[in-house]
Parts: C-alpha cells; sequence; structure tokens
C-alpha cells in the first residue's frame, strides 16, 4: 500500500469514527436549547407536554442536563434548595457548555418566571 492510499483510509476512517461523537454533541445542544425554551416560556411550572420532554432529557442527557431536568420536574414555583445546590455546582464547572452553565444559573435563581432578559438569552440560545 502506498502513502497515498494509506493516509486516504485514515483520512475517511478518522471521519467515520468522529461522526458519533458529533452526533452526541449536536443532541446535547439540542437538548440544552430544549430546556431553555421550556423556561422561557414557564408559568410557575412546566407543563404536560414539557414535562414529557424534560423527562426524555432526564434519562438520556449529559450528566449536567440531566440534573437541570430534574429540578424542572421537581419544581414548584422555585427549585428545590437541594437542587439549587447542584446547579451551583454545574453553573461553576468549567467542563460544562456554557449555555448549560447558564441555563443552571437561570434555573437556580428561578422564582415563578425569570426577568425578561434571561428569557431572551434563552431564546438567543
Amino acid at each position: 500500500m502506498n502513502r497515498k492510499t494509506a493516509l486516504s483510509i485514515a483520512i475517511v476512517l478518522g471521519a467515520a469514527l468522529s461522526l458519533p461523537f458529533s452526533t452526541i454533541a449536536v443532541a446535547a445542544d439540542d437538548a440544552t436549547r430544549e430546556m431553555a425554551r421550556i423556561v422561557a416560556d414557564l408559568n410557575h411550572r412546566p407543563s404536560a407536554s414539557d414535562k414529557e420532554k424534560l423527562r426524555r432529557i432526564s434519562q438520556q442527557g449529559t450528566p449536567a442536563q440531566q440534573a437541570i431536568a430534574n429540578a424542572l420536574l421537581e419544581m414548584d414555583h422555585k427549585v428545590s434548595s437541594s437542587a439549587k445546590d447542584r446547579l451551583a455546582k454545574i453553573a461553576k464547572d468549567s467542563s460544562v457548555p456554557e449555555d448549560t452553565r447558564e441555563l443552571a444559573a437561570i434555573v437556580k435563581n428561578m422564582e415563578h418566571q425569570i426577568s425578561s432578559a434571561e428569557k431572551k438569552k434563552l431564546r438567543d440560545m
């Protein structure tokens, strides 16, 4: 096998192996965007259809997304104190994507609804 053929095979193989990881990243971003939309439209607690989406994220999302989804599922006008502690850790964790950290911080401080500025920030995610 010559160098060109070996290089071509390596490039194709590398692209094929990275495909599942890029799909996971897109799915993770979709989960954060979906939760951002839910929080931006939230009125005291998630709707029945939003709860179904949150349950799915709580089972299939990243650990940070699962914690945010669970906090939203358990909330009653605001998140519990134990959820606030978890959300505070997520908001400060530099290994978590920025949008997810911002969402965690907003949910942590939310009572009943969020501010107009926070709604705009979430809708821009």
